[in-house]
């Protein structure tokens, strides 16, 4: 039975509404607000309300994290309508937390309801019986920090469900079983909630001009690395992450919310979304068609009940992968976005009126509600979509010529471990390569290989990760069109299409295997080498410098005797360490050697001699020394959060270095001689004055090395820093006439004329050390700008051009494709003594696009040493 509400009751909720704060406190005040159809006798007296809990209404201060964990709790030790469990925890230490939420005799056999869910998986298994299994509901609140009313809304849906006697709610715990997670990113609401108490005013002020209104930078949207989660749940590069797709992954649910906000003037967004232009193709219509619709009956008719305005089928999509509203869909479940106009402090003035923070949450409340209402009604219809999947996706498969992918690199142990580490985290079914396989002149080695067979049930999953989008039903989108994983680790891979491919398969790969770091050959009393093609070689190098070790880079190729019958290759970039060199005895230098083997995974290897069978020998002018970087990079107003919070990562979490956060007002301030390395990401630094632009030029031009992104680049270049220049976007012939266009169609045109998150191909120099240990002169770059880097004047300054063909998936318009041919994507130039190094495009996208963060990376260790 639905739930509806009446004309009066819904006079109620707009005047409550309208009014919003200030309402007499209590259980009964906060009630009629939030559940005004719901009799007070409905609620179980034993079950405090959050505004008893808490001692103040909801709705009129920004709850922090550890009192809803702790509401939430509290729930689960009164009631045996629910359970607490922590997931995980965030970087700064607050737990990840669900409470699940289901009737007394469920939670009696919770595992069983579990496990007899998984058979949906099973393509084998029959249908499960509606009368028996229970609806999987994921409601997960906050995952951007900053918008705030969802964790508010999840402690009052739990409430609710857990207090109200209506035999509806009864019901509801039946047949479902309810997780709700108040908050994906924990460090990200608490940095939003205490800034907005901070300047809550007493009365509040509804002007939008008000510091309540305007978070400073860098907002609590992201979390403590600044990283938006809601885009990260196919990458999975943040703890946060790892623990709800584990999560995910135990109970698999029938449909799963994520409750967003959105900007003031705006009411409340719903699915479905825009047809066909906006749907994955490799994800069923039927899920579009029907489900997205159906689910949306339910949602619509408690927004009709408050009498809301909403709105569907515009600017958001269910494109890419990677959104917690988008995961499930690859996955058999509904995921569904819900977006409300937001207050973003207690109350504020918009286009329609003033917003209340209370107003919000109520929203949310209801939408919540009433999507636990449609999987408990229209449960057989999710159980049949949810095995059909798997089931279709097995035939989808078997209609494909890929067979299986196989993937892995001897040269780079490091980055084929954590790619196997991925897929693993999405439950595919990986097997070793159990012999040698060469495939389209690549070799995979056994023992260094992987094998992902594609008939499985998660073909989907694995069809995102490996294949690149190349067609697309239209050009307006709202994210990136290139997600495919395995361009963005760029290891070595290959699709194979062959039937025999399971000759080659060996065991099947459970867990990750242990990796055992050595020194091979054992103690030297002339030297060791470390391959530079070994992702982990950046931090078991910063560990060494970090240590006053003396190391050299080798800056061109040679072979090396490893031992008396094994000669072994060794590429650009090879670190050498001289055992004469150091400050230690050859043993002790042997025991750090083989302590940072351990540490990071990578393998030292012995030699005894200088004189090599072929190449440069290790006493050559070629191989320099490295000097420990000391690097700062720009935060603050003016740039972009996103980008340094990927570098910071990058930098922090695998490098393990210390890099300086320099906030953009402090840096004049500031003294620049202790640091050898300046990174300025995609911002906008128009506020610094022409001293503090001079005080950079003196500071290059004496020996450091400036490291620029996108805008940065262009602001770098726009100021002299550097004698390099743009591709010009706009025709320099203004006298034509212009073309005409229907004013509906603004918003359309400008999203498709950007590029959006597109894969494209360089060439690039391996033997520049910006591209050291680089496998090949193909490289691959993401393009998420309309910056287009003009080669350089230096012939040998032009480190990564596009080439003339360089499309490889995603969209860009033919338009934008033209210009971004032939230009550069990294421009290196000397100024002075010191060195500017421009990229055209963010390397550390994401924290994923390992392709091109290495390149950050030698440019950052490997920047002095260039010769231009």
């Amino acid at each position: 039975m639905n739930v509806g509400i009446t004309n009066l009751g819904r006079v109620i909720v707009i005047a409550l509404i309208a009014v919003g704060i200030g309402l007499p406190s209590g259980v009964m005040a906060q009630n009629n607000y939030y559940f005004p159809e719901a009799n007070e006798t409905e609620f179980d007296e034993q079950i405090p309300s959050p505004a008893q809990f808490l001692d103040y209404d909801i709705g009129t201060h920004y709850t922090r994290h550890d009192r809803i964990v702790a509401y939430l709790k509290e729930l689960a030790r009164i009631s045996d309508k629910a359970s607490f469990q922590v997931i995980g925890e965030s970087y700064e230490k607050r737990p990840q937390v669900v409470l699940t939420i289901s009737s007394p005799e469920n939670h009696s056999d919770i595992e069983n309801i579990r496990k007899e869910h998984l058979t949906l998986l099973d393509p084998e298994a029959p249908v499960l019986d509606p009368e028996e299994g229970k609806a999987i509901v994921a409601l997960n609140y906050s995952v951007h920090g900053d918008e705030t009313s969802s964790g508010e809304a999840a402690m009052l849906t739990a409430y609710y469900l857990i207090a109200n006697q209506s035999q509806e709610t009864q019901n509801f715990l039946d047949e479902s079983v309810i997780h709700i997670d108040p908050a994906q990113n924990p460090d990200g609401r608490d940095r939003a909630a205490h800034y907005h108490n901070s300047f809550k005013s007493f009365p509040p002020v509804a002007d939008p001009a008000d510091a309540e209104h305007n978070q400073p930078w860098p907002s609590g949207r992201t979390n403590h690395f600044l990283h938006d989660l809601n885009r990260d749940w196919f990458a999975v590069t943040q703890k946060e992450s790892e623990n709800r797709v584990d999560f995910y992954h135990k109970w698999y649910p029938n449909v799963q919310i994520d409750f967003h906000e959105m900007g003031t003037n705006s009411t409340y967004y719903l699915e479905p979304t825009k047809p066909v232009r906006t749907w994955n193709p490799i994800i069923p219509e039927y899920h579009y068609e029907v489900m997205n619709p159906l689910l949306a009956e339910y949602h619509t008719e408690a927004l009709d009940g408050l009498g809301a305005l909403y709105w569907t089928k515009e600017v958001f999509d269910n494109i890419s992968p990677i959104y917690g509203s988008t995961y499930p869909d690859i996955q058999g479940g509904v995921g569904v976005t819900f977006e409300v106009g937001s207050s973003r402090g207690l109350v504020q003035e918009s286009d329609a009126g003033e917003v209340t923070f209370r107003s919000t949450i109520l929203k949310h409340l209801h939408t919540g509600i009433a999507t636990v209402r449609a999987a408990v009604n229209e449960k057989q219809k999710l159980f049949e979509y949810q095995k059909d999947f798997f089931q279709s996706a097995l035939e989808e498969a078997e209609s494909q010529p890929t067979k299986a992918y196989v993937f892995g690199d001897e040269e780079d142990p490091s980055l084929t471990h954590k790619f196997l580490d991925l897929m693993l985290k999405h439950r595919l079914d990986v097997y070793e390569v159990e012999s040698d396989l060469e495939q389209d002149g690549k070799e995979f080695k056994a023992g260094n290989s992987y094998m992902v067979p594609t008939d499985q049930i998660h073909y989907r999953v694995i069809h995102d990760i490996f294949e690149a989008n190349t067609s697309f039903p239209d050009s307006v989108f709202y994210d990136i069109t290139g997600w495919s994983l395995v361009h963005g680790y760029g290891i070595q891979y290959e699709e194979l299409e062959s039937d025999n491919v399971r000759d080659f398969q060996g065991d099947q790969v459970t867990e990750l295997p242990e990796r055992n770091g050595t020194v091979k050959g054992g103690t030297s009393e002339y030297a060791y080498l470390l391959k530079w093609s070994d992702y982990n070689a950046y931090p078991a190098l910063y560990d060494m410098l970090d240590s006053d070790l003396t190391v050299r880079a080798a800056h061109k190729p040679f072979t090396a005797n490893i031992t008396s019958n094994n000669e072994k290759e060794f590429g650009y970039g090879t670190v050498v360490i001289s055992v004469r060199e150091q400050d230690q005895k050859p043993g002790d230098l042997y025991r750090k050697l083989r302590s940072v083997a351990k540490a990071h995974n990578v393998t030292f290897y012995s030699v005894d001699t200088g004189m090599t069978p072929s190449g440069i020998d290790l006493g050559s002018t070629n191989i320099l020394p490295i000097d420990k970087p000391e690097v700062a990079m720009v935060v603050g107003e003016g740039t972009s959060s996103y980008e340094v919070g990927e570098a910071w990562f990058l930098l922090n979490m695998h490098v393990g270095m210390d890099v300086t956060k320099i906030r953009s007002r402090q840096f004049p301030r500031t003294n620049l001689q202790r640091y050898n390395t300046i990174v300025l990401v995609d911002g906008d630094y128009s506020d610094w004055n022409e001293d503090t632009v001079d005080k950079l030029q003196h500071w290059v031009e004496a020996g450091g090395v400036l490291i620029t992104n996108e805008d940065a680049s262009r602001w770098t270049i726009e100021k002299e820093l550097v004698s390099e220049d743009l591709i010009k976007t706009f025709p320099e012939d203004t006298t034509e006439s212009k073309e005409r266009y229907d004013y509906e169609e603004q918003a359309d045109r400008w999203r498709a004329s950007t590029i959006p998150g597109t894969i494209l191909e360089a060439d690039i120099d391996p033997s520049n050390p910006i591209a050291f240990g680089v496998p090949d002169r193909r490289q691959l770059f993401i393009k998420n700008s309309s910056l287009f880097l003009k080669q350089s004047e230096n012939p040998y300054g032009t480190v990564a051009q596009y080439t003339e063909q360089p499309f490889v998936g995603g969209h860009i318009n033919d338009e934008n494709l033209q210009k971004v041919s032939g230009t550069s994507a990294i421009v290196a130039r000397s100024e002075g003594q010191g060195k500017v190094i421009l990229f055209a495009d963010d390397p550390n996208f994401r924290s994923y696009w390992h392709t091109t963060s290495r390149l950050f990376l030698n440019a950052i260790f490997f920047g002095q040493n260039l010769s231009l």
